[in-house]
This record gives structure tokens, sequence and C-alpha cells, in this order.
């Protein structure tokens, strides 16, 4: 069985809330009335007890007429004396009954005593005194005019709950309309991305509630979508076009050796064979970084707290590893302590490593430090890449992290153009910049900055 919409739920539980009060504020209501009518009873038997009752014989009480007493059976009177003689007004009704308080009153246990009781005749209030005579005067009162106006009081009261549940829910049903409206165009959003996958029709939000909120959340999310399919993108149609010329040089050599390979001498054939070989390479470094720079976009790889001297040092070794003719120095005074994605943050820093190496002639050396500075905003970390390769012009220097991006000079390097995009994409996930200048006497230094957290203590 389907759940109630919210519209529906929201209404119901407006009305039951209004219910509950209403009906609580009309029960207290019809108690202080109730109280309230039976004190006006008391005050009245009071009022009658202080005539000339006290002082009343039962000869006396026989002469008094049936009226008014025995009007609508409103009044009753009924003594009874220390010789077992009883009177009753009006004469000829049922006597009244005799209960312990009235005998205590009797035996002068208690001064008086009052208290409702049922009858055929319907409910009495009943004030019982001890008489100058010795005899006990019991007075009461039907209660009848006073159940009649908790009666009609509670059909009001009654009629009255309805209404405000059903205006409450009516309310409810509206307000709730209202209120999610947003809610509607949220999910009328959500499905028109599902169904076209168009991301660029923002929710109209308006105030600063939870419901606005909620709608500009979405329009953020809508932008971060929109973003992320653009640079996907972006990203395929440069990978096609990047690719498309080693593929093209790849298959016209293999096509030659297939065809003509029988034909070639050994020398020829040996670099058609060693050039298929540095293609296949390219192609296969091209690839990597491809699906680095999309991992780096997709996957959501956890932050922890490292030591960016020891990110620094790894990063060292592993181009060590692939550049042997070139030396590395790492200058770092201090640990420094980053909140960082350490396997993006390290593929990014081997890549500057790479990148130095790969430009700077054999037996070069290339300078990393690691330091952190504070600045009126934070504290901040940096990795600085010295490098003696040629100095990249300054009109260059923003160009060279776009993607497939290659200065003239470095198109005959082996390369992908992608290792200075991937840096860069590192360094904005982390709310930090890379940046290049000319370093004195020659060479470049490259500067990834991102902001430090302080050391934990224990």
């Amino acid at each position: 069985m389907s759940r109630p919409s919210i519209r529906r739920r929201l209404a119901v539980i407006a009305a039951a809330a209004v219910t509950v009060v209403a009906v609580s504020v009309g029960l207290l209501a019809w108690l202080a009335l109730s109280q309230t009518l039976i004190r006006q009873v008391d005050r009245e038997l009071q009022v009658m007890s202080h005539g000339p009752l006290p002082n009343l014989s039962a000869e006396a009480a026989a002469t008094i007429p049936a009226t008014p007493l025995d009007g609508d059976k409103e009044m009753r009177l009924q003594l009874r004396y220390p010789d077992g003689t009883r009177a009753t007004v009006p004469h000829g009704t049922e006597p009244l009954p005799w209960s312990a308080d009235d005998q205590a009153v009797a035996g002068g246990a208690k001064d008086s005593a009052v208290y409702t009781i049922s009858t055929d005749d319907g409910r009495y209030r009943i004030l019982t005194i001890r008489g100058n005579q010795g005899q006990t005067i019991q007075l009461a009162r039907s209660l009848a005019s006073t159940d009649g106006s908790l009666q009609r009081f509670g059909t009001v009261t009654a009629t009255l709950i309805l209404g405000a549940a059903a205006a409450a829910a009516f309310a409810g049903h509206v307000v709730a309309r209202a209120g999610l409206r947003p809610i509607r165009q949220l999910t009328e959003a959500a499905t028109h991305v599902a169904e076209t996958r168009d991301l660029s029709s923002p929710i109209p939000t308006d105030g600063q509630d939870e419901v606005a909120q909620l709608g500009q959340a979405f329009n953020h999310m809508l932008d971060r979508l929109g973003d992320a399919q653009r640079q996907q993108r972006e990203l395929i149609e440069d990978a096609a076009h990047e690719l498309r010329t080693p593929m093209a040089s790849l298959r016209t050599n293999v096509e030659f050796l297939i065809h003509a390979g029988d034909r070639l001498d050994k020398t020829d054939r040996t670099e058609l064979l060693t050039d298929l070989d540095r293609q296949s390479v390219e192609l296969a470094q091209l690839v990597g970084n491809l699906v680095d720079l999309a991992r780096s976009r997709t996957v959501d790889e956890p932050a922890t707290t490292i030591d960016l001297t020891d990110l620094a040092a790894e990063a060292v070794d592993l181009a060590e590893a692939h550049f042997p003719q070139t030396a590395y120095t790492l200058h770092a005074a201090q640990p420094v302590t980053v909140l960082a994605q350490p396997g993006a943050l390290q593929r990014a820093v081997v890549n500057l490593l790479d990148n130095a190496a790969k430009f700077s002639r054999a037996g070069q050396t290339v300078d990393v430090h690691v330091e952190q500075r504070t600045t009126t905003s934070g504290e901040y970390a940096d990795i600085s890449i010295a490098d003696r390769a040629p100095t990249i012009p300054a009109d260059q220097r923003e160009r060279i992290f776009q993607r497939f991006y290659r200065l003239d000079d470095a198109r005959a390097v082996p390369g992908s153009g992608l290792g200075l995009a991937i840096v860069q994409q590192t360094a904005t996930a982390h709310g930090g910049t890379v940046t290049v200048f000319a370093r004195p006497g020659g060479g470049n230094v490259f500067t990834l900055t991102i902001r430090a957290s302080p050391p934990t203590t224990t």
C-alpha cells in the first residue's frame, strides 16, 4: 500500500493537532462550567438554609403548599426528627436517600454535607444541615437545568471542534500546497534533468528558508554537474584530437611493416620497429595521463592529515626511478602538516619533478623545497621545484597548464601535454594554486601551494 502524499499528511497532522488542542480546551471549559454551575446551586441552597428552615417543625412543614416547590420537580425538602418523624415536600414525592454523610450530620459529627445523587427523576444536588429542633434538614435542588446547559455547551463545543478540525485540514492543505511548491519544482527539475540531461535550467528560489536553501543547493549541484559534463565533453574532444595523430602514425607504420616488411633491410626494419615502440610508449603515457586526469575529477579520495615533507621524499624516489640521469635535492627544514588527498597530491608532485627532468640537460640538479609560511589569510604550504630547463616565456606561463598545450621547443620531447593540467587540477581541488616564474641564472621554479592544517597534538 502506497503512503499518502506529504500534502495530505500535513493536512491530517494539522487537523489532528487542532482537534487535540480544541478537545482539550473544550473539555477544560466544560469542566470549568460544570463546577461553576454546581457552585451556583450550592450557594442557592446555602441561602435557603439560612432562612426559617432550621426552626421548621413537622406540622409546619405539612402546611407548605406544593407550589412552587413542585415546579418541574426542581426543589425538594425533607426533614427527619429524632423521634423518627419524617416530612417530605412536595407531599407525596419519593423520600430522598439517606446517606452516611446525612447520618454524620444527624449525629453531630459534621455540621453539613453537600453531595450529588441520581434518581429516577434526574440528578439532584443535596445540602444536609441540622435544625434548631434537633431535626435533620435535606435541601435538594434538581440539576436538570444545569445538565441541560452543559449538554448545550457540549454540543456547541463539539460543533466548533469539528469546524476547527475541518478548517485546519483545509488550511493545512493550502499551506502545504504553497509550502511544497518549491519541492514540486525540484521534482519537476530532477525529472527534466533525468529525461533530457539538460543541466542548464536552474530552479527559481525566493527567500532564505529551508526550502529555498534546498533549491539553492540543488542549483549548485546542477552547476557542478554542468561543469563536470562540460569538462568531460571538452576532455573527450581534446583527447580525440590528440589521439588522432599518434594513432594515424602508428597505424601507418604498422601497415607499412605488414606490406613491405619483407622487402626492408635490417637497418630500416630496426628503425621502424624502434619508432613503433616509441609511439606505443607515448600512446600508453597519453592514455595513462588521460585516465589520471579523468580519475581526479570523478574519484573522491578521502583527505587525510599527512606530512608534506615525507610525501615530497616519496615523490623524489619515484622521479629518480623515471629519470636516473637527473639528481634531485630535497630541502625541508621541518615537517609540514597538511590536510590533503595523498594519492592525487603525490601524482601532481611527481608530474612536476618529471617535467623538470624531462626538459633539463642530463646531469642537472633539480632542487625541491618544502616550506610553510604564514600570511594574513592563514597558514600555507609550498612545494617548489627549481630546474635548469629553458626559461618559459612570461606570456606562456599561464597557457602551459592547459590540456595538451605544449611550447614549440617542447614538441620534440616525448609527452602528452597533460602533466601540468593534472597539477593545476589537483591544486584547485585542494583550494590552492600552481605558479611558475623564471629562476635566477636560468631555468624555472614551479610552486604548488595548498592550505596547511595545524599539526595535531596529543
